[in-house]
């Protein structure tokens, strides 16, 4: 699927608007005379549960067009979509969701049905939980002519968000969100390029997407910098630690930073920190030359005192009592 990743990707406000002006099924997203409906999926379901979910694709051009389907979990940072990282079988609907059967092509004027069955685990974890289905479109001719030479070939992808609700055993959605920080900065003394620790713990009932930003200030040179905390997922009832390191620190300086977090990008949490950072054979070279220096000022104190006892031996010599 990677193979096709020059595609033409549409958000959710333009598959809205799409959908509004083209006379398409009801709910469905038409876009270069292809379709996938509907375009949003909103199911509440308890742990356990299972559901399925038709997706209704349609090809109106007059050539026949191959089709790919599949599921990813997202988030929409900077009006991107960015895939989910390592998703947890916990709270990811990607994880859950099974193709049942789908068609591998449509004819011109033929539509056809994608059979999505969702088995929410035991331990799912309470909340809405979101993915998106998509549906490639590849015009059949461009395909075999692509095969046969080394032309990209341009596909259409329409997505159609998938909102998942998971409740409690009960049926009961209450969602609790909190956290503690337990630890955002690093040791004051460092001798190679620094490392930052940030750790928190969850204590609700849903799991948190931390991230945040590291500000750092150069009090030497009068300068900034800042490093992105990534964003990590920690569980309901556990703890996580990240650690950054920074690389392209200063050969030596004193700094002070300061850690801004957040779970839901509206409310933050700073902590304050300040740090000195010495190159180990520089401190190492340093303090040998003190430490020579005191040798030296020792030797030649004992050398004075041992010549001043000579002359006063002689002295002592010379005018007898």
């Amino acid at each position: 699927m990677e193979n096709f990743r020059m595609t033409r990707l549409f958000l959710l406000p333009l598959m809205l608007l799409v959908w509004l002006i083209s006379p398409s099924d009801a709910g469905a997203v038409e876009i270069n005379g292809v379709g996938l409906g509907p375009s949003i999926v909103d199911r509440t379901v308890k742990p356990g549960e299972s559901f399925e979910q038709v997706f209704v694709v349609r090809n109106k051009t007059a050539a026949a067009v191959d089709l790919q389907s599949y599921l990813q979990d997202y988030r929409v940072e900077n009006n991107q979509w960015n895939k989910v990282e390592n998703p947890d079988a916990v709270w990811s609907p990607m994880t859950w969701a099974t193709i049942i059967s789908a068609p591998e092509k449509l004819d011109p004027g033929q539509k056809g049905d994608i059979r999505v069955r969702f088995d929410v685990p035991e331990n799912a974890e309470m909340g809405e939980h979101v993915t998106y289905f998509s549906a490639k479109f590849t015009p059949a001719a461009a395909r075999q002519e692509e095969e046969q030479s080394t032309q990209i070939t341009v596909a259409s992808e329409i997505r159609s968000i998938v909102y998942v609700k998971v409740t409690d055993p009960l049926g009961i959605f209450n969602l609790a969100r909190s956290w503690r920080i337990v630890k955002a900065g690093t040791g004051y003394w460092h001798f190679d390029q620094p490392t930052f620790t940030v750790a928190a713990a969850n204590t609700g009932n849903v799991h948190l997407e931390v991230r945040g930003t590291i500000e750092i200030t150069d009090l030497i040179r009068n300068q900034k910098t800042q490093l992105t905390v990534p964003l990590f997922n920690i569980l309901p009832d556990t703890e996580k630690k990240m650690e950054i390191n920074w690389k392209e620190a200063p050969f030596i300086g004193y700094f002070k930073g300061q850690v801004e977090l957040t779970y839901d990008g509206v409310n933050f949490e700073k902590r304050d920190f300040s740090f000195v950072v010495v190159p180990l054979l520089t401190l190492a070279g340093t303090a040998a030359v003190i430490i020579a220096i005191i040798l030296a000022v020792v030797l030649y104190i004992r050398k004075l005192q041992k010549r001043l006892a000579e002359i006063e031996k002689l002295q002592n010599n010379n005018f007898p009592d």
